[in-house]
């Protein structure tokens, strides 16, 4: 990835403060930051080969205790370069073998060091499983071996678990998925600019500069399948990407989501609400908790903060506060590592396997499961007069049904689509995180519906879905929902957003075209969360056709994904109305 943007991995922020201190120090940081004492200065041996069964070399940097011994290891296997200095894997290296780990990061095949070609995910699993068998046959080991990392590097964790190597004995995958369908693709809709310019970053043995190129214009170019030739010259990766809309053996090849019951490891998973994977995550955490292949991989847990992709906090427009910090959390980073790897009874196996950040109230709390069982799902119905698209305040949030009430209507243009503002995008200028959302509501293409203020705080924690009636010129076209917490100065801030293309609307294996003006049912996914809205706060909904460039443009024309460059304009209609109510489940957590 640039360097822009993974600026931080999982411990960067703490790492920052580590930065050239002595042992001395690293002790005290490590108490600031309610970490156990460190008690070992660190060794380095730097670019060692892991020879694979197929006679490929893969690189690494080991990073010891200083004190002779047998310790577990922990394996971070990286596509962006092990010596990296953005990502600190050396200073990342140096903390865990402070606290008496053995800590190996990797280059992975055909990047950097490491021989071989660089085909993303698709050598992760046996090579993984190969590396893990190695460190546990190594003198300096105690045969016990832990992975960690974030985004990639959480991958290789999930593809070498499947292979089940019995050394391993503990995985902390961070803001990745199971699922590496889901990593790129939402239900068919392309997570257009994520895919593009990880690509175009990461084509070929070394990452790009990310400063050689503004790629503003190129993300628009058209037919998709063609728009890396503007960029970075044909990509065939990309292209087999863009080819593949829909799950089948092209990403099962790279998946583990099918395979969860070969996975006999417990998994740390976390996850950030502003991140774009964190519903991936979440199915991922129910899923190995019923199906994983042992008693040990049931008793996975996660964490869900409120960060984004680079595990931020604080923002333009609001700032969770030093609870919220990444750092804070690596207390149970270490304390899974070291029951897991050291055997150390530290009561973590005791706790409730949920811990959430609750946004808006900016405090932690642990559930016993996701999502609660007290969960109460409350619906707010869309009503308007027909004035939801031309007025501020046009439409209403209720809690009561509609009557009678004409439709609202817009015309969604493919070549001037609703801009990605915040949220859970990553890369170039889209600012992921908490953003205020009012610029985009002045568009005549963006439905807003608003409640009164509230009387009291109401949390929603769990998956928010909207139910909506619509019809559209179009053979097929996307709605978009966004839920936003509008506070009393004005603010609207984006908490999650989803999108649905119409084609899709029953099954993505069996696309269904629509008929003109015909209305039918759609059920969005917003996306999970958890909010405080506080009193005097309102609700608000977006409905829109367009969030670009996170995700690709409907053309509206029916063709096939990625291969038109011709594009129609729709009108769309939203009804609300008796019989045709369309409406926002909410899931409150009764007080």
């Amino acid at each position: 990835m640039p360097k822009r943007i993974v600026k931080m991995t999982i411990l960067i922020s703490c790492l920052v403060m580590l930065y050239g201190c002595s042992a001395m120090k690293w002790r005290a940081a490590s108490m600031a930051l309610d970490l156990p004492t460190s008690s070992y200065g660190v060794k380095v041996e730097k670019n060692v080969a892991v020879e694979m069964s197929d006679k490929v070399k893969l690189y690494g940097d080991i990073y010891r205790p200083s004190k002779d011994g047998k310790y577990p290891v922990i394996l971070l296997r990286t596509p962006y370069d092990k010596h990296n200095k953005v990502q600190k894997y050396a200073l990342m290296g140096k903390v865990f073998a402070s606290h008496g780990y053995i800590f190996m990061v990797q280059d992975v095949r055909g990047r950097y060091m490491s021989e071989g070609e660089f085909v993303p995910f698709v050598n992760e699993s046996e090579d993984g499983a190969e590396t893990i068998r190695w460190a546990a046959r190594q003198s300096w080991s105690t045969g016990r071996v832990g992975m960690f990392g974030l985004s990639y590097h959480g991958s290789t964790q999930w593809l070498a678990a499947v292979d089940a190597p019995e050394a391993l004995k503990a995985i902390v995958p961070c803001e990745t998925s199971q699922d590496m369908y889901r990593l790129w693709v939402n239900e068919g809709v392309f997570k257009f600019n994520q895919l593009y310019l990880w690509h175009y970053f990461n084509e070929g043995r070394e990452e790009k500069p990310d400063d050689i190129l503004s790629l503003n214009d190129e993300l628009h170019g058209l037919p998709l399948v063609e728009a890396d030739d503007i960029a970075y010259g044909n990509n065939q990766i990309y292209s087999e990407y863009i080819r593949h809309p829909v799950p089948g053996e092209f990403w099962r090849r790279m998946s583990v989501d099918d395979k969860v019951q070969n996975i006999r490891v417990p998994a740390l998973l976390i996850a950030g609400w502003n991140d774009p994977f964190v519903e991936a995550m979440l199915d991922d955490y129910n899923r190995i908790k019923r199906s994983g292949g042992s008693e040990q991989a049931k008793t996975s847990r996660i964490i869900i903060g409120p960060w984004e992709h680079n595990t931020r906090t604080k923002f333009k427009t609001l700032d969770y506060g030093k609870d919220s910090r990444f750092t804070r959390i690596m207390i149970h980073v270490l304390r899974w590592y070291d029951y897991w790897l050291k055997s150390e009874d530290n009561g973590i196996m005791e706790e409730d396997p949920v811990l959430l950040f609750v946004m808006g109230q900016n405090s932690w709390r642990s559930e016993k499961q996701w999502p609660p069982e007290r969960t109460a799902y409350v619906r707010y119905y869309l009503r308007s007069n027909g004035n939801a698209g031309d007025e501020a305040e046009g439409g209403k949030l209720s809690v009561t049904e509609p009557g009678v009430e004409r439709f609202d209507t817009y015309i969604y243009d493919p070549a001037n689509p609703v801009p990605t503002i915040g949220g859970e995008a990553v890369y170039e200028n889209m600012l992921p995180g908490p953003a205020d959302q009012r610029s985009i509501e002045q568009r005549p293409d963006v439905l807003v519906y608003t409640s009164e203020p509230l009387h009291n705080d109401m949390e929603i924690t769990g998956n928010v879905s909207l139910v909506l009636y619509a019809s559209s010129s179009g053979v097929d076209t996307d709605f978009v929902a966004r839920l936003c917490d509008v506070y009393p100065d004005g603010r609207s801030i984006g908490l999650t957003t989803g999108i649905v293309r119409a084609r899709y609307r029953a099954s993505l294996e069996s696309p269904e075209l629509l008929e003109n003006d015909t209305v039918y049912h759609f059920e969005i996914n917003v996306g999970a969360t958890s909010n405080v809205f506080k009193k005097g706060h309102r609700l608000r909904l977006h409905v829109t056709s367009s969030d670009f460039p996170r995700f690709d443009r409907n053309l509206n024309t029916g063709d096939e994904t990625g291969i038109t460059s011709k594009m129609i304009k729709a009108s769309q209609r939203i009804y609300h109305d008796t019989g045709q109510a369309s409406y926002l489940v909410l899931p409150v957590i009764p007080e």
